[in-house]
Order: structure tokens, then C-alpha cells, then sequence
């Protein structure tokens, strides 16, 4: 019998335990609740002023406005009036045009024009009178194929002797070389040669 009476005691105590600490959480949880239910602590309306407005606009555009990387690659097209050819000369972005943005490049050069503009990539374009330096005329100078160029004024400068004979030559190839064939790039003017090797 005193077996029974010491489980019931114990059941009795474990059971007043649980309530206990039940009642003893939620209190401590109540009393360090932070958050504040009282709807006068946060103002309904937050009145907005519309110079404020105004600035932060100003402001996001500014940051949103893009700028040359200093991983950028700059293109300078000269397109040449005479000849109708578009030379691009391809470089790393100088160090003193990092960070600029479109507004401030057309002031660093005022006699280009923008014809692409990235934070990646600056392609600047300038027209440029006479023809550009990729004209080449082949002639006949005593038996040997002779490369001259032909430059802004039009006039030829020998730029190489090929060593190519041109005895062996067809009568019509020979008659082209003295009339003087005109190739543009150095590509061409490869292949030209080749054909007559």
C-alpha cells in the first residue's frame, strides 16, 4: 500500500511541476516582450517632403549613370572622307579617362564624335580628310613587282620590293602591272602577291 500512496504523490508533483513551469514561461515571455502593440507609437502618415524627394531622385541617377572601367578598351574609328574606309586602332583606356562618364569623355575630346559608349567599351569616331593608309598599288619597276603606298596626298612612296619577276608573267598579268593594281589592306595585297609567285 505505501508503494501506491509514494506513485500518486509522485504524479502529483510531476504534474504540479509541468503547470508550474508552464505558468512561471509564459510570464518571463510577457514581461520581456519588446514589441510595443500600441498603435500611437507609430505615426500613421510619415509626411514627405518634396524637395526630399527631388534629391534622392538626383542622386539615384547620378549613381545609375554609367562610367568607363579601367578594363575598358577604347576604339578610335577614323573614317576617311576621300576614300570612304573606316580605320580602328584598338587600345587599353588611358588611366586619366577611368571613371568618367559620357558627358565628361566629350569635353576630354572635343574633336571626336561618340559612337559607342559602355562601361566596357569607348568607340570614338573622327572623319579625317584624304585616304587612310591602307592603299597599295602594284608596278612594274624594271622586271621586278614593286609594292608602292599610296598616302594622304595621293602620292605613291615604295613601300616593298617583292623580288617577283615579272618575265614569267601572262601578257595580260604583265599589262595590269604596268597600269599599275590597286589593292586596299594588307590582306589583299598578300593575296595579290601570292598569285603572282
Amino acid at each position: 500500500m505505501k508503494k501506491w500512496v509514494y506513485i500518486i504523490c509522485f504524479l502529483l508533483i510531476f504534474v504540479i511541476a509541468i503547470f508550474t513551469g508552464k505558468y512561471l514561461y509564459n510570464y518571463f515571455n510577457k514581461e520581456n516582450d519588446n514589441t510595443v502593440q500600441n498603435e500611437n507609437y507609430y505615426p500613421s502618415e510619415i509626411e514627405v517632403n518634396d524637395e526630399y524627394l527631388n534629391e534622392v531622385d538626383t542622386i539615384q541617377t547620378i549613381t545609375e549613370e554609367e562610367k568607363i572601367s579601367p578594363n575598358a578598351v577604347l576604339v578610335l574609328k577614323k573614317q576617311y572622307i576621300e576614300c570612304g574606309h573606316t580605320i580602328k586602332e584598338y587600345s587599353q583606356i588611358p588611366e586619366d579617362l577611368v571613371n568618367l562618364n559620357k558627358e565628361q569623355l566629350i569635353k576630354e575630346y572635343p574633336d571626336w564624335e561618340i559612337d559607342n559608349f559602355s562601361s566596357l567599351e569607348v568607340d570614338l569616331l573622327k572623319q579625317v580628310e584624304g585616304v587612310c593608309n591602307e592603299h597599295y598599288i602594284l608596278r612594274d619597276n624594271e622586271g621586278i613587282i614593286t609594292v608602292y603606298k599610296i598616302n594622304n596626298d595621293g602620292q605613291e612612296v615604295l613601300f616593298e620590293d617583292t623580288g617577283i619577276s615579272t618575265e614569267y608573267l601572262t601578257i595580260n598579268d604583265r599589262m595590269k602591272i604596268e597600269e599599275g593594281i590597286k589593292v586596299y589592306g594588307k590582306e589583299e595585297l598578300n593575296s595579290v602577291l601570292e598569285d603572282y609567285e
